[in-house]
């Protein structure tokens, strides 16, 4: 592939990224550069190979404390010590032990898919492609692929696309409804509640969420759909779409009353992200409440069995970014179950992506008779349930 140069605008990642990993994969580097933040990414036979961005908060030491892999008192004084010694911050915290190789890995794949999926969102500024790559210094190596980056970033479009079509836009105010949010809400949700009760836009909203903007707009959305906060300015149903929302609520009914309550949840949130209906949400609250317990008393029964192996490089084809994030998340915690009632993606969609990891042998549950130790913590005292989803 030649050198390329253009604009976003005419030119979006969405519509590039296949040349890259498409037979035959090419070498190169990427340039997306829009305002002050500019990022290169390293491609080598189809694979992610490297990242280097100028936006300060992708620091990797903010990004370690932010995961919980390292105090960010810790991550600083590495920092100084790295830039005294004049060595990289990555190799400079697995080399002294403050950082295991296999955690720092995690936390720069996190960091790269981020920076790519935010990428794919750019509407203007510069994109442009050389072929061949510069010597990438001593660095711990990458090795994502491309192909599944790019499903999991159009993934991405597709969520922040329903999410803005639902509400009016970023100065949006909420009514917050308490009584309506399920009876434990998450430390993260009981914020944003607080904030959207002292008049918080939805922009402001985001940028207090913890964990990033996406993981917000998952908490305000999910609070949305049980009722807890209700935009002020709302479109109500187009027209022609009465009657489709009628028979969708019908349909909802039903799938409550029989107990298929992971399809109540999709179904009832298909009526939720066309308009602001009070059945829907009352429907949505009982579904996904009931559905939490089945899966809650699923995981109690099996007792705190589950242990993780490492990652396998490249990461298997059949996880995406959430797995990735998950798996990074429940390494760092001694409860799965508080891990999976806290994440913005939901306990569902957690639940789903624990199976995922577990289909992967990544997530393995321990024989009961089995009191060996092992080298990996197990989680205490939760597993995984084995249900159907």
């Amino acid at each position: 592939m030649e050198r390329f140069k253009g604009n976003l605008a005419s030119y979006r990642l969405q519509l590039l990224m296949p040349a890259f990993f498409e037979a035959p994969a090419v070498d190169g580097t990427l340039r997306v550069e829009r305002g002050s933040v500019r990022r290169h990414f390293y491609f080598q036979h189809g694979m992610l190979v490297g990242v280097s961005s100028s936006e300060p908060t992708e620091h990797l030491g903010q990004l370690l404390a932010r995961m919980g892999i390292l105090d960010a008192a810790s991550a600083a004084a590495a920092f100084d010590a790295a830039e005294a010694a004049r060595v990289p911050f990555g190799m400079f915290v697995v080399e002294r032990g403050l950082v295991a190789k296999t955690r720092l890995l995690e936390a720069l794949e996190h960091k790269a898919r981020e920076a790519l999926f935010d990428c794919y969102g750019w509407e203007s500024g510069e994109v442009e492609f050389l072929p061949g790559l510069p010597p990438l210094g001593r660095a711990v190596e990458l090795r994502l692929e491309l192909k599944g980056l790019h499903r999991d970033a159009l993934a991405r479009l597709l969520e922040w696309r329903v999410f803005w079509e639902l509400f009016p836009g970023p100065g949006t105010t909420f009514g917050v409804y308490r009584e309506f949010a399920v009876e434990t809400v998450s430390a993260a949700e009981l914020l944003l509640l607080q904030l959207a009760e002292k008049g918080a836009t939805l922009s402001e909203l985001l940028a207090a969420a913890p964990d990033g903007q996406l993981n917000g707009a998952r908490w305000v959305l999910r609070l949305y759909r049980r009722g807890a906060l209700t935009p002020r300015k709302t479109r109500g149903p187009k027209v022609g779409e009465t009657t489709a929302l009628a028979d969708l609520l019908e349909l909802a009914r039903g799938l409550v009353e029989t107990g298929r309550y992971e399809e109540a949840v999709a179904v009832a949130g298909q009526v939720l992200e066309r308009a602001p209906v009070p059945e829907a949400h009352a429907l949505y609250r009982e579904a996904e409440v009931r559905l939490t317990v089945a899966l809650a008393e699923s995981v109690l029964a099996l007792d705190g069995r589950l242990y993780f192996e490492s990652l396998p490089r490249p990461t298997p084809p059949s996880l995406t970014a959430d797995d990735l994030y998950l798996y990074a998340k429940l390494q760092g915690s001694r409860s799965v179950r508080e891990v999976l009632h806290n994440t913005a993606m939901g306990e569902l969609s957690a639940y789903r992506s624990l199976r995922r990891l577990m289909d992967a042998g990544i997530a393995r549950v321990m024989p009961r008779n089995d009191l060996a130790p092992r080298r990996r913590a197990k989680t205490d005292p939760y597993g995984i349930p084995v249900v159907t989803l």
